[in-house]
């Protein structure tokens, strides 16, 4: 080959390697031409993270080689639908959004059971009550035997067997102990015992079981009884409610057309924070630091910073988790970022909704619409996946496990556990 077609040869060698080289470059960086837009842009990613693990990912129904968890790149700008299967669960999808160079994050996917396994765990009541640590309810049923269901080992055990009624009024603290009343009569049960104790109190209202002391109301004062020394003494006067949650002490007071709620510290009752022309109702804490408060009373649920005016929104119910409050006006389900101040509505039907509860991993929720029980997530983004656990009409109390793969129900009928996950 001659000087002058050597030149040329190696002229478009190099002018070849010129082109090509930076859209090499580009294509490994993840940039493609789009002939729609006749425009080169960058593609995005997914990256897919489901509870259980190792499921499958369709993307636009196309099975990808790797399982969850997983990155999958190169994604060309647009609506994608991804499926997320597993074998023995319900699979899950949604229709979501790749923008040009970025990485759409799809990290709460819970998986589901086809079919929940039901464990049948004993008699049901109406009598009930949660402890402290929320992984044990004791209830006492039809024939007046005392059951203590343990959450986290999902197993029921049969305590005691009573001479007669009681109703079941509030744990103590450690855990050791209920206080029971009949007949304006209150007994203190301690359950590795089997010790019943008729204490020197009658006609509570409201109690509280702190150590060795027990907070309650009587004709509108509040007492606190020393249960070694069975001394009682009266801590504040003209009160209708209290509640108790660490060092703070929540006072409730009803005025004519308003109630006031004050906050103490409990052990020197020195007042906190006092906030008055409020709703009339049943109080109940939903949270509590030195920052701010947060409670319902009656249909109104009310937020208290130090350092800003009430925030008050309408509420049958509301739940919390984090910075996130659950809550429903009766037939719309609303999710509101109390830290952040905003919020979005979940669910809106014809339906009532009667209960409505937190997952423990804080992206799913329960709720009872129409006797109903219904698991949804909480991404908001295309369809909402959900799924219909029970079909009920009695009256349920739901506990979920700290894992979240079981719903504890009880009912006047029955008391059962669903393994969901």
């Amino acid at each position: 080959m001659s000087i002058f077609w050597r030149r040329i040869t190696y002229s478009i060698f190099f002018t070849i390697f010129f082109i090509s080289s930076p859209l090499l470059i580009l294509y490994s960086l993840g940039y493609r031409y789009n002939f729609t837009t006749n425009s080169i842009e960058k593609n995005g990613a997914f990256y897919i993270k489901s509870y259980p693990k190792n499921a499958d990912i369709y993307i636009d129904n196309i099975l990808n080689s790797k399982k969850t968890p997983h990155q999958i790149v190169n994604i060309k700008p647009a609506n994608h639908k991804i499926k997320v299967i597993k074998d023995n669960y319900i699979p899950w999808e949604k229709e979501l959004i790749i923008r040009k160079g970025e990485t759409t994050f799809v990290e709460n996917i819970v998986l589901f059971l086809k079919e929940q396994k039901k464990k049948e765990l004993g008699p049901g009541s109406n009598n009930i009550l949660i402890n402290n640590n929320k992984d044990k309810y004791s209830y006492l049923d039809e024939n007046n035997n005392l059951w203590i269901t343990n959450i986290e080992e999902n197993k029921n055990y049969n305590i005691y067997q009573f001479e007669t009624i009681y109703n079941l009024i509030t744990w103590s603290v450690d855990n050791q102990s209920i206080l029971l009343e009949k007949n304006n009569n209150f007994y203190l049960f301690n359950i590795n015992q089997k010790d019943l104790k008729l204490l020197t109190i009658d006609t509570i209202s409201e109690a509280s079981f702190i150590t060795n002391y027990i907070w309650y109301i009587k004709n509108n004062n509040l007492f606190k009884y020393n249960i070694e020394n069975e001394e009682t003494n009266i801590v504040l006067e003209g009160i209708n409610n209290f509640i108790i949650r660490d060092d703070y002490l929540i006072i409730q007071k009803n005025n004519i057309n308003s109630s006031q709620i004050l906050i103490l510290d409990k052990n020197n009752l020195k007042e906190i924070v006092n906030i008055d022309n409020l709703n009339i109702g049943s109080l109940k804490l939903l949270s509590i630091d030195d920052k701010k408060i947060i409670f319902t009373l009656g249909s109104k649920l009310y937020i208290k910073y130090t350092w800003k005016d009430i925030i008050i929104i309408p509420a049958s119910l509301a739940k919390i988790s984090g910075n996130f409050l659950l809550i429903s006006n009766g037939y719309e389900i609303w999710l509101y970022n109390y830290k952040d101040d905003w919020q979005e509505i979940i669910d809106r039907s014809s339906r009532l909704v009667s209960d409505i509860i937190w997952h423990p991993n804080g992206y799913y929720f329960l709720s009872e619409i129409d006797q109903e029980t219904i698991i949804s997530e909480l991404d908001t983004r295309d369809q909402r996946n959900a799924i219909s656990l029970l079909n009920n009409p009695h009256k349920k109390h739901y506990f979920f496990n700290k894992k979240g793969n079981r719903l504890f129900i009880l009912t006047p009928q029955e008391n059962i556990s669903i393994t969901i996950q």
